[in-house]
Formats: C-alpha cells, sequence, structure tokens
C-alpha cells in the first residue's frame, strides 16, 4: 500500500513539475522571448520566398533576400516551428484554420501570417509545407539567425507584431508559447491586441 501510495505521490509530482511540452511547446534552453511593447529585429526572410508569397506579404521586388520591413501589412503573425516539433505539426490545421478566418473575416489584406522554421533547411520547410497544406509563406532559419535574434523561443512560438503607418519596425504587441485554444479564441486575441 505504502508503495503504491508513493507512486501516486511521485506520479503527482512529475505532472505538477512537467515541462512546457506537456502545454503543447517544446522547451528551448535559454529562451528570452521579446515582450510586448518590443520593436521586433528587422531579421532576414532570406532569398527562397515564391513571387506568390512575397506579392502576399507586399514585398515588391521579385527576387533576392526578402527583410522583415519590407512587409508591408501592419499586423503579422509571425509563427517560429520546426517541421521536427510535434506540437507544431499538430498546430499545422489550427494556422490553416486562422488563414481562412482572417480571410473569410475580411482581414486578410491588413494580417498577414508568416512562419520561421527554426534550424530548418529550405527544402525542410518545403516539406513541411506540402505536408499539411500550409498556405502562408514559410521562411527557412537553417542557421537559428531569426530565431536567436527573437529570443531563442521555443516551438511553436507566436509573435503578433503591428507597425503604424510610417513606423520603421514592427513592435511586438502578443507574444506566446504553445498551442491555441482554438483558431477562433487565437483570432480574437490577435485582433484585439493589434485594433
Amino acid at each position: 500500500m505504502k508503495t503504491a501510495m508513493w507512486a501516486l505521490v511521485l506520479a503527482a509530482l512529475a505532472l505538477w513539475s512537467a515541462p512546457a511540452w506537456a502545454a503543447g511547446a517544446s522547451e528551448a534552453a535559454g529562451s528570452e522571448p521579446l515582450p510586448v511593447g518590443a520593436a521586433f529585429p528587422d531579421v532576414s526572410l532570406g532569398a527562397d520566398l515564391s513571387p506568390e508569397h512575397r506579392t502576399y506579404l507586399g514585398v515588391a521586388k521579385k527576387n533576392g533576400p526578402v527583410r522583415l520591413a519590407e512587409v508591408t501589412a501592419p499586423v503579422v503573425i509571425l509563427e517560429v516551428f520546426s517541421m521536427y516539433c510535434p506540437h507544431c505539426q499538430r498546430e499545422a490545421p489550427a494556422l490553416n484554420a486562422v488563414y481562412g478566418l482572417l480571410a473569410s473575416g475580411g482581414q486578410a489584406d491588413r494580417v498577414k501570417m508568416l512562419g520561421i522554421g527554426a534550424g530548418n533547411s529550405a527544402m525542410e520547410v518545403e516539406l513541411f509545407r506540402a505536408k499539411f497544406d500550409i498556405r502562408f509563406p514559410l521562411a527557412a532559419d537553417l542557421d537559428f539567425a531569426v530565431h536567436d535574434a527573437c529570443g531563442k523561443v521555443g516551438t511553436p512560438y507566436f509573435y503578433v507584431l503591428a507597425r503604424k503607418p510610417g513606423a520603421a519596425a514592427y513592435t511586438v504587441v502578443l507574444s506566446r508559447l504553445g498551442r491555441m485554444d482554438s483558431p477562433e479564441s487565437f483570432v480574437a486575441d490577435v485582433l484585439a491586441a493589434a485594433p
């Protein structure tokens, strides 16, 4: 009986102290997310964005490297993901639903979505896009440069960025680790944070 009781106590402690992945995220050592109100760095999105994704983001140039500052949308939902993250894989259908909700709600011109594949090559990002039928732009971050610049966050990590007309940089208006409760509640949170 004592052994069974101790087993229950240890199991309860393990659940109580479980890492963030139990809540739908993979943690990252040394994570220091950018706080709400911080300027988001003008990171490189690489040169692999397709012409249709450049058009979606409002980027004028048709080829060559793209920087975040070249995106013209007033609001960007930026997800830091990894194709190897099981939580990111499970979250992919919800992100497609968010994309659809923004379009059906008349927000598609104002709010754009962008994924950054932390530690992923262009090929890995393309495999993730194809497997989960992702319709918004995904950028490779093989050397973790973007990941490091935005706080070495776990995955999936969501930053909602807003930029006022004429401003050079985006500002963080929402910062969140882990899977969303629902696409509808996430869109509501985004629109509340970036009216």
